[in-house]
């Protein structure tokens, strides 16, 4: 199964996504307000990252620019992120992505949608425990079927995300480890 780079980088766009202006520490665990939660993603990020060796991709670094900001009325997040390198499995070609983000009143939930040139939408729930952000989905698996896989943001400091995505092929018993990136705020 190989998992489309389509989910690992751009939901690395989908981390970065979530970065916005206030302090991870104090607005993940301080505030009640889900504005003020969705204000981690806010800023200019620069993401590094590494896809790991496994039965799901092979190993090969990447690097993105992901920019996110409130959209005016400051219901929703928008975050923008550009490839900084050409990607094998998009024939060479730089990609990019934009996530939106937002706390649905009706579903007392986070939700995103996530578009790609390569295709799109896909939407999904974002599950908030204090600094750490998960975005739980399923994915197509190539022999057949779905595989449950998770992106996981660490908000480690205000100006640092700590992240990866992993996949489980039986129903969360064990998880392998395809990406680990982290996110440094620029501005």
């Amino acid at each position: 199964m190989r998992v489309s780079k389509k989910f690992a980088m751009g939901s690395a766009a989908l981390g970065a996504a979530f970065l916005l202006a206030l302090t991870a520490g104090a607005t993940a665990q301080g505030s009640s307000s889900p504005r003020d939660k969705l204000a981690v993603w806010a800023g200019h990020w620069k993401r590094h990252g590494e896809v790991k060796e496994t039965q799901f991709g092979h190993a090969r670094t990447f690097d993105y620019d992901v920019q996110c900001s409130f959209l005016p009325h400051g219901a929703f997040m928008a975050c923008s992120s550009l490839s900084l390198m050409p990607d094998p499995n998009h024939g060479n070609r730089i990609s990019n992505g934009a996530n939106l983000f937002y706390y649905s009143d009706v579903d007392k939930t986070f939700k995103y949608t996530e578009v790609h040139p390569e295709g799109g939408p896909r939407e999904g729930t974002a599950l908030v425990d204090g600094n750490v952000w998960t975005e739980p989905m399923q994915i197509q698996r190539r022999s057949g079927g779905m595989a449950d896989a998770h992106f996981i943001y660490d908000f480690v400091s205000p100006g640092k995300i700590q992240a990866r995505f992993e996949i489980s092929t039986d129903k969360g018993a064990h998880w392998t480890v395809v990406d680990e990136f982290v996110d440094t705020k620029e501005s």
